[in-house]
C-alpha cells in the first residue's frame, strides 16, 4: 500500500510582509481557534498547493500570497510551490523537477510521483489522468462543501463524468491501481491491434485494385491516365505553391511578435538583476549608513523600503512570468507554422521530382513494366502473411491481461470489501448516538442526506466508513484524513465531545489526522496548534524566516515556466 502524509506548510505575502510557518505530525493534529482566525485558510492552503482548489473563498485573504506544501509520498519527500498558478515541484534536495502554469501538465507529473494512475472520462469521452482534486476527494472533509449530501469539496470535478464512483472503487480496491496499471497496457495493444487491422483491410483493397488492372501475364498502364495524373500534380504543385507564401508571412509576422516579447522579458530581466544587486548593497553588513540627500536623515530601514523598490520588483517578477507565458504561447503557435511549411515544402518537392522524371513517353510505365505483376503480388502476399503474425500475437496478449482484470474484479473480491464499507458505517453511527439504518443496499457513493444536527454525524460516519475500507489491504493508499470545523449544525454540548472523541479515537491510525476545531477537547493530540487572532493567521515577525526561505525557490520557478 502506498503512503502520503503531509510535512509542513510555508505561506508568504509580500503586500502584508506577513508570512507562516507550520510543521505537522506525522500523527494526530488539532488546529484550534474561533471563526476568522485563519483555520480553513491553512488547511485550504495545503490542497491549492497540490494542484486541488476547495470549495469556498478565503476572507481578507492575499490572492498574491506564495506557499509551499513539504509532503511525504511513499517515502519520498518532495516540496510544492504555488503562486497565482504558477507551480513548481522540488525533490528532497530541492532540485526542480517541474515548474508550470498548466493544471493538465502538473496533474500528470503529480500523478507519476505519487503512483496514482487513475483514469477518468471527461465531457468529450476521452479517457484521461485524475487530477489531485480526485487524489484528496474521499479524506477530506470541507467545511464549505461536505458535510452535506453533495460531492461539492473541489472545485473543477464537473469536468469530469461522474469521477466519483469510479475514485471510491480506487481507493477501496474494488479496482486498485493494479486494474488501471493492466487497463492500459490493454488499451494500448488494442489501439495497435485496431491499427494492425485497417493495415490489413486497406492492404486487400490494394490488392484487389491491383488485379483488376493487372494480371499475371503482364502490367498494363493506361498511358492516358498517366497524361492525367501529370496534369494534376502539375495543378497541386501551383495550390502548395501558393499556400507555402501565405504560411510564410504568418510565420514572419509571428516571429516578429516572439522576438519582441522576448525583448521586453530581457529588459524586466535585467531591471530586476539590478534590483538584487541594489538589495544586496542596502542590505550587507559593512555599507555605511544610509542617508537622505535632502533633508540629511539617518535611515534604519533599508532605502529601498522607502521607495517601493522591493514591491516594484515583485510586480515586475510576476510581469516576466505573465510574459513568459506568453511568449510560450507564440512559440507553440510558430513552431505549428513552421512545421505546417516544412511539410507544405516536402510535398512540394516530392511532386516536382515526380513531375522531373518524365522525359520522353511513359518513363513511368516502363517501371511498372519491369518490375513485374508476379513481385507485386507476392509483395502483397507476404506484408498479409505478417500483419496476420502480429495480429495473433497481440491477441494472445490482450486475452492474458484481460484474464488478469477479471481476476481483479472477482465479485467476492468486491463483496467482501462493501461488506467492510456497510459494517464500519452502522457501527460508526451507533458510536455517534445516530439511529440504526438498514445497510444491505448501502453502496459506496451513497452519501446520507439527512438535515438537522443528525446531518453531519451521518457524514461522518459515511466518511469514517470509507477511510477504514481504504486501510484494509485491498485499499490503494494511505492518505492524510483532514476535517475542517467538525461542530457543523449546532452539536449541543451531548453530540460535540461525542463526535470530537470519535474523530480522536475511532479514525484509522494508519493515516496522518489534521482537524481543525473552534473548540479545544481533553483528548489527546499529538500536536496541537491555537490561532487565536482574527484575520491573523500570516504574522510580521514571520515574515523574514518565511521570505528567506521561499525567494529562492521563486525564483528557480519562475526562472523554469
Amino acid at each position: 500500500m502506498k503512503s502520503f502524509k503531509f510535512k509542513s506548510i510555508y505561506l508568504l505575502s509580500h503586500r502584508e510582509r506577513k508570512g507562516r510557518t507550520e510543521i505537522f505530525h506525522p500523527n494526530k493534529n488539532l488546529l484550534i481557534g474561533r471563526n476568522h482566525t485563519g483555520k480553513s485558510s491553512l488547511i485550504k492552503s495545503l490542497f491549492l498547493t497540490l494542484g486541488a482548489r476547495p470549495n469556498g473563498k478565503l476572507s481578507q485573504w492575499d490572492e498574491n500570497a506564495v506557499s509551499a506544501v513539504r509532503f511525504i509520498v511513499n517515502n519520498r519527500v518532495y516540496l510544492a510551490l504555488h503562486q497565482l498558478g504558477n507551480r513548481a515541484l522540488f525533490d528532497e534536495n530541492e532540485e526542480i523537477l517541474i515548474a508550470t502554469s498548466q493544471h493538465a501538465e502538473w496533474s500528470t507529473k503529480f500523478a507519476k510521483i505519487s503512483g496514482f494512475n487513475l483514469t477518468l472520462i471527461n465531457k468529450s469521452n476521452e479517457s484521461v489522468q485524475a487530477d489531485p482534486a480526485c487524489f484528496f476527494l474521499p479524506f477530506y472533509i470541507n467545511q464549505d462543501g461536505s458535510w452535506q449530501a453533495e460531492w461539492n469539496t473541489f472545485v473543477g470535478l464537473k469536468r469530469f463524468k461522474s469521477p466519483h464512483a469510479a475514485i471510491l472503487e480506487y481507493f477501496t480496491g474494488i479496482k486498485p491501481p493494479e486494474y488501471y496499471e493492466i487497463n492500459a497496457e490493454m488499451k494500448l495493444l488494442k489501439s495497435v491491434l485496431e491499427d494492425l487491422r485497417k493495415e490489413q483491410k486497406f492492404l486487400e483493397r490494394a490488392r484487389d485494385r491491383f488485379s483488376n488492372s493487372l494480371t499475371l501475364n503482364g502490367p498494363k498502364l493506361d498511358s492516358e491516365n498517366f497524361e492525367l495524373e501529370i496534369k494534376s500534380l502539375t495543378l497541386e504543385v501551383t495550390d502548395l505553391n501558393e499556400k507555402q507564401e501565405k504560411i510564410r508571412e504568418k510565420l514572419v509576422r509571428e516571429k516578429e511578435i516572439l522576438e519582441n516579447i522576448n525583448l521586453q522579458i530581457n529588459l524586466a530581466t535585467d531591471a530586476l538583476k539590478t534590483y538584487d544587486l541594489d538589495e544586496k548593497y542596502s542590505q550587507s553588513v559593512d555599507r555605511e549608513k544610509l542617508i537622505c540627500p535632502t533633508c540629511g536623515a539617518e535611515h534604519l530601514d533599508p532605502f529601498l523600503d522607502f521607495f517601493t523598490y522591493s514591491e516594484d520588483a515583485r510586480i515586475l517578477r510576476e510581469l516576466v512570468a505573465r510574459l513568459k507565458k506568453d511568449s510560450a504561447k507564440v512559440f507553440e503557435e510558430y513552431n505549428k507554422t513552421r512545421t505546417t511549411l516544412t511539410e507544405l515544402e516536402s510535398r512540394y518537392r516530392n511532386i516536382s521530382k515526380i513531375l522531373a522524371v518524365r522525359k520522353g513517353n511513359l518513363q513511368f510505365k516502363d517501371v511498372v513494366e519491369s518490375a513485374g505483376s508476379e513481385k507485386a503480388f507476392r509483395a502483397f502476399e507476404d506484408e498479409a502473411q505478417a500483419i496476420a503474425k502480429d495480429i495473433t500475437q497481440l491477441l494472445g496478449k490482450i486475452d492474458n491481461l484481460d484474464t488478469r482484470l477479471k481476476k481483479l474484479l472477482n465479485r467476492n473480491r468486491s463483496k467482501e470489501i462493501l461488506e467492510t464499507f456497510r459494517n464500519t458505517y452502522a457501527s460508526s453511527r451507533i458510536k455517534l448516538i445516530l439511529p440504526a439504518v438498514e445497510t444491505k443496499r448501502l453502496r459506496l457513493t451513497s452519501r446520507p442526506n439527512i438535515s438537522g444536527s443528525g446531518g453531519p454525524r451521518s457524514i461522518l460516519a459515511y466518511y469514517s466508513a470509507l477511510w477504514k475500507t481504504c486501510i484494509k489491504d485491498t485499499g490503494a493508499f494511505a492518505m492524510p484524513i483532514v476535517i475542517d470545523s467538525p461542530n457543523q449544525q449546532a452539536q449541543d454540548d451531548i453530540n460535540m465531545p461525542k463526535v470530537l472523541s470519535f474523530i480522536a479515537n475511532n479514525l484509522p491510525t494508519e493515516m496522518q489526522l489534521i482537524v481543525g476545531s473552534e473548540t479545544d477537547t481533553e483528548t489527546m493530540y499529538d500536536k496541537k496548534i491555537e490561532l487565536n487572532v482574527q484575520y491573523g493567521l500570516l504574522e510580521e515577525q514571520e515574515f523574514e524566516e518565511a521570505s528567506s526561505r521561499l525567494e529562492p525557490l521563486l525564483s528557480i520557478m519562475y526562472d523554469n515556466l
